[in-house]
């Protein structure tokens, strides 16, 4: 009964694909690849916070110095 269910499922599937590939026809790589594209881009952009984020995290951790940099206390 697993089996012939996993085939009923399977079966549905394939013809899911097939009707949206004929109604998209020639739009079906342009979808493709705006999804992927969007997809993409949200996870450069999660990736850029986490990074931005660690570097904040590392910078707080680091004692300050009191002097050697171009600050109002360091010179050049």
């Amino acid at each position: 009964m697993k089996l012939l269910f996993k085939f009923g499922l399977s079966f549905v599937l394939a013809v899911v694909a097939i009707v949206l590939g004929v109604l998209l026809g020639d739009y079906g790589p342009w979808y493709l690849s705006w999804a992927l594209g969007t997809g993409l881009m949200i996870l450069v952009a999660a990736v850029g916070g986490v990074l931005f984020e660690a570097q904040e995290d590392e910078q707080a951790q680091q004692p300050k110095s009191s002097g050697g940099g171009f600050g109002a206390s360091g010179s050049r």
